[in-house]
């Protein structure tokens, strides 16, 4: 019990020493002190999190689709003024098209009669009326009234192709109405209703033709009905598209309109007719292009229902019209719809869809803990996507500012989780390697080696990565400026986490639960059936693993690395080639194409969805929807004097409009200004887009209708004034001021008439807009509105250039929504892309100092993003908001796996390009390839989603992630293995700094000449520089000698080291021999991991030389056997020690490795040897594994350590720790040792004999070392 108790003491006050002890770098604050790092974590993310949630209101998704449209840009800043300006005219307003009367009442040579200023004015322009008014509607008896945009409409379609115009059809488009539509429960409470309180009857195809021909409704109609009806059509019809058949023809009572005339009295006589070819039937039908076809087609044909538009809709669509396979029958089908319910549904869909992202995150997550075979790093890795995303949206808040958080930036969940779990990747293969090769060492070592590669990795790709994203800011849709700032904040503060919170993680692990997972002891198995199952099931996943590793160790370690190295030329052929073309189909033909709607009815749904069919194919086939408004009415011109075009709203903030910002240098009443307008209004009808059949009047030229109204007699009708006969041009300011007032009260007395000028509440005149239609068409093709711009805008600013000072500030705008989104999604992802890849060449640059490895890192990342833009054209991809977003954020997404494989070739210790491209791939290709697939898999859960922003992410995702990861490991590898930097070529190197490496030159054949760098004081260089040679004493070779050295063709070297290997930089001095403990003299001390190019040379690793030797069979035991009687007799401890531990049969408990790949980072175990390439000569010959990259060799730390000498009998490589002091000439073990080994291998005397290591089979030659003969070793070859 004392002895318990001192223990515990002793104990305790051990661990209160080192509680107030200060760690000395990062590495020991995160393996001493993980807790309190997580806790500080967590408590900063916490706090971070409640401020950004209070600090201000929560964010709105009532409206997703707000903030993609061009804010900050010249037509866009004009188009937010003009819908502003429109805003606020109207009586009582801040703009009014007339005065106020009773400015002008003092007045006395004016008598007015008493006004009605209370009609309200909506609009500038007087719209045009669809049909007749209410009160001239011609009432048939049967429809409530002619159709109206307002109500529901449905899009019909032949099953079988043909055409709609037969019996069958018609009648089958009316059971469908009834058994969709009519038979819903909340029918009757939404349907308009007639005066005998009955729903309305639909204006269909088949109504029409009841009414027509007094039938009881569409059921009972006959073909000879419909024949009748097809050939009033055709009569009807050729009036109808000239222009003569319009509503103010129908009727009896009808206006004497010049072309009502010529309309026969059977077309006019009742509305159905113009009603059938105006709302009900496509365009085609009975066209001009048509009319002679003796049977003509209809296509499509359209269904009013007699409900309104809106959001009462949404329960009829959601249980009768949702599903899309009960929308038809044999003959007809519904193929579109517009129920007013885009806005609504989208909500409604982007709530119900949430589970397709769930379901890619679960797939993610999924991955990393298989990868890990941890729950709790898997669990730990998901807080870290949290609490980036949280702490970033506290930056995004309270630091930033920014009011507007759009619905987009939600996907940051998911592309944030697909970054991390690379990294997460990553992360682990170092960390196992480290525990593989350092198995004694404590955690703080482990940590230092893992985090020295990987917080290189982390922070070369988290800043790439988020630079990336920053660039998109250059976009001037507002949602994805929001996303950039939010993205590339999440990122980095990810940056920040991964470098604390997950080293902490694993150190946590590490300490307590890994213990607490070993298996259980054998009797433990041996009690209930229960028990015993769960034994067979671990024996089968058991089994299953190690056939998971072998098959992943054979592909990444060795067919991966071989064939980029023997294909390389193919690789980078065949990937320029895809390259190429992507740029080619997305820059020149086909092209990425453009949107045609804009928001909100741009595309949200798949292109199969009812409502984005209507929108996108549909809705221009008929001629209601085609004329005025619609594509191919005329485009419209207003200039606008007066107001600057100024956007003073927040352009992150769709929400916010600003404020007007008036002109002060704006005057129209002077003689200059005056003869400058009459000559404007005289220039634009000579210009050739000047249209002279205006549809309204135009306000162009209100300076010649003042001149007409001075001059005429209705000037006098109120009685004389100071305006009436006024004949000299121009007119004094005042006089001027004065009678466009009475001119525009005399001429729009209910303020609804728009001549021009805009007037404040006190009367003044305050802007001008002018407005006339032009002769060009509105159309969604981007190049002739393009075209339009452009004519219009040199044109006015040539007359600008003339104009007076009150008037040079004028500008214009007309129809230009879908223009300015247009313009800005053509010009802008060419800049956010090459901002992005210029940042991404710097940041690499930065991280590298190697030009020649950010080039080809770059290229491979331009690749990735040309081929992906290539395919979305193939996929038929519109630049529509998902698209916009997708490819702002694609740069940022193909960083991840070029940056491993870069910084892992720029920190290998090999000075030739194929090792180093061996050293990278074997390193970094499995965690590549798990996470490429993950985020694969995670893709194609994400399809089925309804919602375009959820289903084209994970098409992006999967798109991106794969072609990323062909570029990174096939085309990127295959520059390096051509151009990749060897030694220091490419790099940047300070006067002032530290050379990073000097690898020596040498030519082949000669040996290298040693160079001399300064030792410590009082000792020469000479005594720490060695050259050592290896080679074999062969008299014959091996039948293999031949394809053993497929690689060393490869790489042009030879598999035997037959060149002296140099140590570098004079780091190496002698050093104290250690204490002479008896069991660390009979085993090897564990090889550091040369993760760094600096610590490589610095701690004088183990050398290697590849035998070009293949044992047929092997007979370790043998050797073994000689080699103990050799150390049992006395023989004293080699200087030559092999390293490579003996396999043995592992136990049955033994845990298996949790990876499933082995990455090796080693000089040691990634060299570029003979175990590269897998023979082809040699089918039946194992090729083995590198000592560090077995995962056996990593994960076993009970198998026995080798003994002295002892050669190992599976492998062909020999490894060779070389000390300094062994032959130090002046040391009495130097000689002895080599005494030892030269009674083994022959002749020779410690003034000049050959150090022979035997080899394990008697028949095969053996290996000796010899010193240079410039450093006085006095062995000759």
């Amino acid at each position: 019990m004392k002895e318990i108790t001192l223990q515990l003491a002793i104990f305790l006050i051990y661990r209160h020493e080192q509680t107030f002890q200060m760690p000395r770098s990062y590495s020991q604050l995160i393996a001493e002190w993980p807790l309190a790092v997580l806790l500080v974590c967590l408590a900063t993310v916490l706090l971070c999190t409640i401020a950004g949630l209070l600090g201000g209101q929560m964010p709105d998704f009532s409206e997703p689709l707000l903030g993609f449209e061009p804010r900050d840009t010249d037509i866009g800043q004009k188009l937010t003024v003009w819908r502003i300006v429109q805003e606020l005219t109207g009586h009582k307003k801040v703009f009014s098209l007339t005065p106020d009367p009773d400015l002008n009442s003092s007045d006395s040579s004016i008598t007015m009669s008493p006004m009605d200023w209370d009609s309200a004015q909506e609009w500038l322009v007087r719209p045009r009326r669809m049909v007749e008014s209410w009160e001239d509607r011609q009432q048939d008896g049967f429809f409530c009234g002619p159709p109206e945009k307002s109500y529901s409409q449905l899009v019909f379609m032949s099953t079988t192709a043909g055409s709609l115009w037969n019996l069958q059809a018609i009648q089958s488009m009316c059971r469908i109405e009834q058994d969709k539509i009519r038979s819903h429960a909340h029918f009757r409470d939404l349907c308009q209703r007639t005066s005998a309180n009955e729903c309305c009857p639909s204006w269909s195809l088949g109504n029409y033709i009841a009414v027509l021909y007094n039938r009881s409704s569409c059921l009972d109609i006959t073909q000879g009905d419909i024949v009748r009806t097809l050939a009033l059509l055709r009569a009807c019809a050729p009036y109808y598209h000239r222009g003569a058949l319009v509503p103010t023809c129908l009727g009896t009572q009808r206006e004497k309109h010049p072309l009502c005339t010529h309309v026969p009295e059977k077309c006019a006589r009742v509305s159905a007719i113009y009603q059938l070819l105006h709302f009900l039937v496509d365009r085609d039908f009975l066209s001009p292009q048509t009319a002679d076809y003796q049977v003509p087609s209809l296509k499509y044909s359209l269904l009013f229902l007699p409900t309104k538009k809106g959001a009462s809709m949404m329960g009829i669509y959601l249980d009768n019209l949702a599903s899309s396979w009960e929308l038809f029958d044999n003959y007809t089908s519904i193929t579109g719809m517009d129920l007013g319910l885009k806005q609504q549904l989208f909500r409604h869909y982007l709530a119900r869809d949430t589970v397709y992202p769930v379901l890619a995150l679960g797939a993610i997550f999924l991955s990393i803990s298989l990868y890990l075979r941890s729950l709790f790093i898997t669990f730990m890795v998901l807080l870290v996507v949290v609490g980036s995303l949280l702490v970033a949206f506290f930056l995004y808040r309270v630091a930033f500012r920014l009011a507007y958080f759009p619905f987009v930036n939600l996907t940051a969940i998911v592309l944030l989780s697909s970054i991390c779990a690379n990294h997460t990747l990553v992360f682990f293969d170092l960390w196992s390697l480290s525990k593989g090769q350092l198995p004694s060492s404590g955690l703080p070592q482990r940590v230092s080696h893992t985090m020295h590669h990987f917080g290189y990795l982390l922070l070369v790709s988290g800043l790439t990565t988020g630079t990336a994203f920053y660039a998109s800011y250059l976009s001037h849709l507002t949602a994805i400026r929001c996303f950039a700032i939010y993205m590339g904040t999440a990122v980095l503060v990810n940056l920040a986490l991964m470098l604390t919170w997950l080293p902490s993680s694993m150190v946590l692990y590490e300490r307590y639960l890994a213990p607490t997972c070993a298996d259980r002891p054998w009797g433990y198995w041996g009690g209930s059936g229960h028990q015993r199952l769960a034994l067979a099931l671990q024996r089968q996943l058991r089994a299953l693993q190690r056939a998971l590793t072998g098959t992943s160790h054979l592909l990444f370690q060795r067919l991966l690395p071989c064939s980029v190295i023997k294909f390389r030329y193919i690789w980078i052929c065949w990937f320029a080639a895809l390259a190429a073309g992507g740029a080619y189909i997305a820059g020149f033909s086909p092209r990425l194409r453009l949107p045609t709607l804009t928001m909100p009815r741009g595309q949200v749904f798949r292109p199969s969805h009812p409502f984005e069919r209507f929108d996108a194919e549909y809705r221009q086939q008929f001629m209601f929807e085609r004329l005025p408004q619609g594509e191919g009415g005329h485009m419209p011109v207003a200039m606008v004097w007066g107001i600057l075009p100024v956007d003073t709203g927040d352009p992150l903030d769709p929400r916010s409009n600003g404020t007007l910002v008036s002109d002060p240098t704006f005057s129209a009443r002077g003689p200059q200004a005056q003869r400058w307008l009459l000559t404007l209004c005289h220039r634009a009808r000579n210009q050739s887009f000047y249209y002279v059949e205006q549809e309204e009047e135009p306000t162009l030229c209100f300076v010649e209708e003042l001149q007409r109204w001075m001059a005429g007699h209705r000037c006098a009708y109120h009685g004389p004034g100071l305006c009436c006969g006024h004949f000299h041009f121009p007119f004094g300011p005042q006089l001027f001021l004065h009678c466009l007032k009475m001119m525009a009260l005399e001429q729009s007395p209910d303020g609804v008439r728009d001549l021009g000028p805009r007037f404040d509440a006190e009367g003044n005149l305050v802007a001008l807009v002018l407005q006339f239609q032009t002769n060009f068409h509105y159309s969604v093709d981007y190049s002739q509105t393009h075209r339009f711009y452009l004519e219009v805008s040199r044109w006015l600013e040539g007359e600008l250039s003339t104009a007076p000072g009150g008037l040079r500030n004028g500008w214009f705008t007309s129809r230009l929504d879908l223009y300015s989104l247009q313009h800005s999604l053509s010009t802008e992802p060419v800049v956010v892309l090459g901002l992005a890849i210029a940042l991404s060449f710097a940041i690499l640059l930065l991280g590298t100092w190697n030009v020649l490895l950010s080039l080809f890192s770059v290229t491979a990342i331009a690749g990735t993003v040309m081929l992906t833009l290539g395919l979305l054209v193939l996929l038929e991809w519109q630049l529509n908001a998902a698209e916009s977003l997708f490819l702002s954020a694609a740069v940022g997404l193909s960083v991840d796996f070029t940056v491993n494989y870069c910084i892992s070739y720029h920190l290998c210790p090999h000075p030739d390009r194929l090792s180093r491209v061996a050293f990278s791939l074997r390193q970094m290709s499995c965690a590549t390839a798990v996470g490429a697939s993950a985020l694969f898999s995670a893709g194609v859960l994400m399809l089925p989603a309804t919602v375009l922003l959820y289903r084209k992410l994970g098409i992006f995702l999967m798109m991106v992630k794969c072609i990323s990861c062909g570029f990174a490991s096939f085309f990127f590898q295959s520059l390096c293995c051509f151009f990749g930097p060897e030694k220091n070529c490419g790099q940047i190197l300070w006067p002032c700094g530290r050379l990073p490496r000097d690898y020596g030159v040498h030519e082949p054949g000669k040996e290298k000449t040693a160079r001399h760098h300064p030792g410590p004081a009082g000792v020469s260089s000479a005594a720490f520089i060695e050259q050592y040679e290896l080679q074999p004493l062969a008299r014959r070779r091996s039948n293999s000698f031949d394809t053993s050295t497929a690689t060393s063709k490869l790489s042009h070297r030879p598999s035997m080291l037959s060149e002296d290997l140099q140590l570098q930089e004079s780091h190496c001095y002698p050093r104290a021999p250690p204490p002479p403990i008896h069991q660390e003299t009979l085993r090897p001390e564990p090889q550091e991991p040369l993760l760094d190019h600096q610590v490589v040379f610095d701690e004088c690793p183990a050398l290697q030389t590849s035998s070009p030797y293949k044992e047929s069979n092997p007979a370790p035991k043998a050797w073994a056997g000689k080699d103990s009687q050799s150390l049992e007799t006395g023989t004293p401890q080699s200087t030559t020690q092999p390293v490579t531990p003996t396999h043995s049969p592992k136990p049955e408990a033994e845990e298996t490795p949790r990876c499933l790949c082995s990455s090796a980072s080693s000089l040691e175990g990634l060299s570029v040897s003979d175990e590269t390439c897998l023979s082809t000569s040699e089918p039946s010959a194992p090729v083995p594994d590198s000592a560090v990259s077995s995962p056996e060799v990593q994960d076993t730390a009970r198998s026995p350590a080798p003994e002295r000498g002892q050669l190992n009998g599976k492998r062909e490589t020999l490894w060779l720790a070389l000390r300094e002091t062994v032959y130090d000439p002046s040391s009495p073990a130097s000689h002895q040792s080599s005494s030892s080994w030269k009674g083994r291998g022959g002749g020779g005397g410690s003034d000049g004999g050959a150090v022979v290591l035997p080899n394990s089979q008697p028949n095969l030659p053996d290996v000796w070392l010899r010193r240079s003969s410039t450093q006085n070793s006095g062995y000759s070859s």
